[in-house]
This record gives structure tokens, sequence and C-alpha cells, in this order.
């Protein structure tokens, strides 16, 4: 096992990739996951974005819409003009400007009873935030609800119709903090192991990539491959290295988790829990067994540590942590499935989302967790292939 044993040292004397990757990331993956946030204290307060209007037919429908459109916001007041609304577009005056345009109160009224096209509004939406967008989402709610009343009511006066409106948009539901017991994962926990899988993977495949690079160099190299180690035999010992790394890159991305989350101290399965763990480890696994291909290859520094930041984001995002896949097309859904952590993470959220996790459950995502595990595998056999053939080549 000496190969075995000089593959460790060799690589431990690049600990500065490891604390980079694996500190670094494995902070972003806590502060994706939500585990740093401020605990809410007192009543729900809803979201007040700075939101103007122009209103420039002067009506009882335009009234409406307008005073629908201040309401639960803060009014701001920007010029009626070409460089205002350019002014507060540009320094983010305000989150919403809703232009009422002349004669909207008689266009709508007469469209509506024609069976024709509502008139358009005019609006200028920042794109600092999601608020302008949500906050135009009900506008135009409120407004088809005029073009509705209208619609039906053929006799209705406008200020009967606006009255309709605002009675039927005045209805909320109630919101309110409620504190539970939790019985199973919590959803920051599970979150945190897909986020991740990011940091596993980069951190495993770059370390062992960079950090095995000086057994390719010089004497050494001619060295380890004119031994009496067999080229087989020599592959495994470096792969078993790679292995060790990434269990214990493992060991410290997953204890992070168990201490800041404490899933079994909230009540989670312990099946469920160890479900968790072993997805993590195959991300693990996966990244190692990439490094282990790299290194075979010959990658540099610098292509290692771009592969190994890529392709943890491509895969990363195909598994659903960035995104989730229910909101992406039939073929990102179908591609995500010949990826290696699709089933990790699928497998996760399975035994997250279970009210209960039975024999058949933990059986299956286990064997969703293998499949992850497999591929593993085989990147490492690929890999141990790959390095064979270039020694034939070079006539060792």
């Amino acid at each position: 096992m000496n190969v075995f044993k000089l593959a460790l040292k060799v690589a431990a004397r690049h600990w500065n990739y490891l604390l980079i990757y694996m500190v670094a990331l494995g902070a972003m993956s806590l502060l994706g996951s939500g585990a740093i946030e401020v605990a809410p204290h007192g009543e729900f307060k809803a979201d007040s974005p700075k939101v103007a209007v122009i209103d420039r037919d002067g009506t009882d429908a335009s009234a409406a819409l307008a005073a629908f459109a201040l309401k639960d916001a803060e009014e701001v007041h920007v010029d009626d003009s070409t460089f205002g609304l350019q002014d507060a577009s540009a320094k983010d005056l305000a989150s919403y400007v809703l232009i009422i345009p002349e004669g909207f109160q008689g266009d709508l009224l007469a469209a509506a009873r024609t069976g024709g096209d509502a008139p358009e509004l005019q609006t200028v939406i920042s794109y600092q935030s999601a608020r302008g967008s949500l906050v135009d989402q009900r506008v135009r709610g409120f407004a088809q609800s005029l073009y509705g009343f209208a619609a039906s009511d053929a006799t209705a006066s406008a200020v009967d119709v606006a009255r309709s409106a605002d009675k039927a948009c005045a209805n909320e539901t109630p919101v309110g903090f409620l504190a539970v017991d939790s019985q199973g994962l919590s959803a920051k926990y599970v979150n945190y192991a897909a986020f991740s899988a990011y940091a596993l993977f980069a951190a495993s495949s770059i370390f062992i990539a960079v950090g095995l690079s000086s057994l390719r160099r010089g004497a050494l190299r001619r060295r380890l491959v004119l031994g009496p180690v067999p080229s087989g035999r020599y592959g495994l010992q470096v792969g078993l290295a790679c292995a060790l790394f990434s269990v214990a890159i493992w060991a410290v991305i997953a204890a992070a988790g168990l201490v800041v989350f404490n899933p079994l101290g909230q009540g989670a399965p312990l099946a469920a829990v160890c479900v968790v763990l072993a997805a993590q480890l195959g991300f693990a696994l996966v990244g190692g067994a990439a490094g282990f291909l790299m290194w075979q290859l010959g990658a540099s520094d610098t292509m290692a540590n771009g592969a190994g930041n890529i392709f943890g984001l491509v895969c990363s995002f195909f598994s659903g942590a960035w995104i989730p896949l229910s909101v992406m097309g039939e073929n990102t859904r179908l591609a995500a499935a010949f990826t290696p952590f699709y089933w990790a993470t699928d497998a996760m959220t399975q035994v997250s989302e279970a009210a209960d996790i039975t024999a058949s459950l933990a059986l299956q995502a286990f064997g969703e967790v293998g499949v992850t595990f497999a591929w593993a595998a085989v990147i490492a056999l690929v890999a141990v292939a790959l390095g064979r053939a270039r020694l034939r080549e070079s006539g060792a």
C-alpha cells in the first residue's frame, strides 16, 4: 500500500484547496438553505412596495383602480412626463408606476358591453425586485373585475361597477405565525443537503485532481511507473486514496448539517436522516471519482478548477437543487434523469414529504441513492481504464 500512502501524503500538501472549497462552498450551502435568518416575532406585516399612479382619466373607474393599486403600498409621486417616467425607472424611485390612459372608463365600459378588448394599462415596473411584478398582477386582476362586472350588467353605471369590483377584491386571507412540533425532516435541512451537492462535488474533485498532480511529474512519475506495482494495483491504490478523501470531506459537511439543523433532535425519523447522509456521501464519491478521472487524463490545475466548478453547477442544476424541476420543461426533466445528482436529490425529497417512512419507501429511497453510487463507480472504472491505456501508450 505504498502508493496509497504516498497519494495521501502528496494530496494533503494541497490543503488550501480543500479549505477554500469545503469551507466557502459549505457556508454557501448553509446560506442557500435559509439556516441563517432572523426569527419572526409579533404579527405578520405585509410588504409595502413603492407605487405611483398617474390618472389621466379622472373618472370613477380610474379612481377605483388607482385606490386599489395604492392599497397596502407606499405612495410616491412621479412627474407625468417622459423624463419623469424615465427618471423613476432609472433611479428605482418606485417599484411600480401605473399610468391610466385618458378615456379609460368609457373604453372599458364600451369594450365590456360589446365583447371587445379592454383598454391597455401602461406600467413601469422596477427591475430591482419582484415587488412591482406582484403589484402588476393584482392591478390587472382588479381591471379584469371591472371588465367582468361591466359585461355582466349592461345597465350598471361606472360607480356601481367600481363598487362591485371593490367588494369582490376586498377579501384578504388572514396570515399569522404558527409554531408546530416537527415530526419529520425540516425543509431547511433537506435544502442544505441538496445545496451541498455542489460543495461536495467541487471540493472532492478539485482537491483530488490538483492534489495528486505531483504523481504525474518528473522522476516521481517514472519511479512509480517503472516500479514493481502492476498498473491495475497502482490505479486501485490511488483510487482508494481518492475515496478516503471524499469520505473525509463528506464527514465534515454532513456533520455541519447535523449540528446546525439537528434533525434527530427535531423528531425526524432515523431512516430519513440516513437517506440524506447517504445521498450526501454519493455526491462526494461522484466528485472524488471525477477528480480521479481528471487526474488520469492529466488535467492541469486550471482545467481541474474549471471543470470541477462547471460540472458541479450543471449537475446541481439538473438535480433540482437550485430550481424545482416541476417548473421546467419535459425535455429538461428527462435529461435530468441521466445525471448523477438527480436520483439522490429525488430520494431526499420523497422521504422529506412522506408522512411516515415505511420499509418500502426506505428501500426505494436507498435504491435511488444507489444510482448515484453507481455513477461514482462507473466514473472510477472509466478512470482506471483510461489510466491503463495511457500507460500502455507511453510504453510502460
